[in-house]
């Protein structure tokens, strides 16, 4: 028995290292994606890299803290993990604030492109921004640390786990599950009828001009509604699998309640993956469909130009608009 549990042991800090290690560098590799184009320097650019930020955080606290806990199991670094647990849960409230800006911001650029600037320009951008972290930061150490509902590094299941207290359980319950599922479902909700308008006015726009929806702008249509869906769901099974699946799973199957009890972290490290997948492709539209939107009043000039030129500079103009 203690040999299996040794392997057992073996293998879950190599899946936390492999997912940890992957999870870093292909954030990294998005953080650094974003910071080049000069369209990524406006209120998206800011809301999207401290997204990817979060993701990086994510990753190292279970790199860096985590897989030498689960090798080692050292008495001194248990005794502390529960600030290493208040700053994962900081950094995941911040991750969902980011995503629900994200989404917001989105919606504001297609539904109120005049108000746009008012509500999201850099500098508040920045201060919305601050206060989440603020926020969250406040929230969670008076939840997680005063109140003392901590989170700690578990060594029966090798990762996180809230205080086994009847309060804790209802104080995690209604804190974490049910406001941050809130959170994910109205971020999921603007994702959506943002991309069905976006998609509707962009169409719309193209056939006005007398020209068609290329292949490659169909593609990002449709993988900017695949990756919205990716985030919203990936989030909420994080959430699902830690309160719902995890309870009902046979101690028997230690890796498997591992790697349940560890989704909500591990997806932090699988939106960098995804991302890095579609080559920063949807990072990039997304700025350029709230560029596209926030400039309507450019049509007039455009139709102006379009009226005057031949077909041939009608497609060289709407390919640069």
């Amino acid at each position: 028995m203690f040999e299996v549990r040794v392997y057992e042991q073996f293998i879950v800090a190599l899946m936390t290292f492999l997912i940890s290690f992957i999870g870093t560098l292909t954030n990294i590799l998005v953080l650094l994606a974003i910071q080049k184009p000069s369209s990524m320097s406006d209120s998206f650019g800011i809301i999207t890299k401290n997204q990817a930020v979060c993701n990086i955080i994510m990753c190292l606290i279970f790199l860096i803290f985590i897989v030498p806990v689960q090798i080692s199991n050292p008495k001194v670094l248990i005794s502390y993990s529960h600030y290493f647990g208040t700053a994962a849960l900081t950094v995941y409230e911040v991750s969902n604030g980011s995503h629900f800006l994200i989404s917001l911001n989105r919606f504001c650029a297609v539904y109120m492109p005049h108000r746009y600037e008012r509500i999201f320009s850099n500098s508040l951008t920045l201060i919305w921004r601050n206060l989440l972290w603020i926020i969250s930061i406040i929230f969670c150490i008076l939840f997680y640390e005063i109140i003392d509902c901590n989170i700690s590094y578990n060594p029966s299941n090798w990762t996180f786990e809230f205080k086994a207290t009847e309060f804790c359980a209802q104080l995690s319950w209604y804190s974490d599950f049910i406001f941050n599922t809130l959170v994910i479902l109205v971020t999921l909700f603007f994702n959506l009828i943002t991309a069905h308008k976006g998609r509707k006015q962009s169409r719309n726009l193209v056939n006005s001009i007398g020209s068609k929806i290329s292949k490659s702008h169909r593609k990002r249509e449709w993988n900017f509604v695949k990756q919205t869906c990716f985030q919203g769901l990936s989030i909420f099974l994080g959430q699902f699998s830690y309160y719902i699946i995890q309870p009902v799973v046979s101690e028997e199957c230690p890796i498997f309640l591992f790697f349940i009890a560890s989704l909500w972290a591990f997806m932090h490290a699988a939106e960098g993956i995804h991302r890095d997948i579609c080559d920063c492709e949807e990072v990039l539209s997304k700025a350029g469909v709230i560029k596209f939107f926030l400039f309507k009043k450019m049509l007039f000039f455009k139709n102006f130009l379009l009226n005057k030129s031949d077909n041939r500079n009608n497609k060289i103009i709407v390919a640069i608009l």
